[in-house]
């Protein structure tokens, strides 16, 4: 996978998780995304994966360390 690619989806986590969305909302958790449903390569998918729940840790780091003082 391409450098760009695993940002496009670790920003993809991003996104989801500054709209409020869990970490279960990852799309590659979907049972029609999973290895078993689409021949992927297993490692393939779970790169996918896991740079989406990367990006998605990093946003809800960034909004669990903002605090109400933060924000004066």
């Amino acid at each position: 996978m391409s450098l760009e690619t695993l940002l496009t989806y670790q920003d993809q986590g991003m996104n989801a998780r500054s709209r409020g969305l869990g970490h279960d909302a990852n799309p590659f958790l979907a049972r029609e995304r999973m290895p078993q449903e689409t021949g992927e390569p297993v490692a393939e998918w779970r790169e996918k994966a896991e740079a989406w729940l990367f990006g998605w840790l990093l946003e809800n780091a960034w909004v669990s360390d903002a605090s109400p003082a933060d924000a004066r």
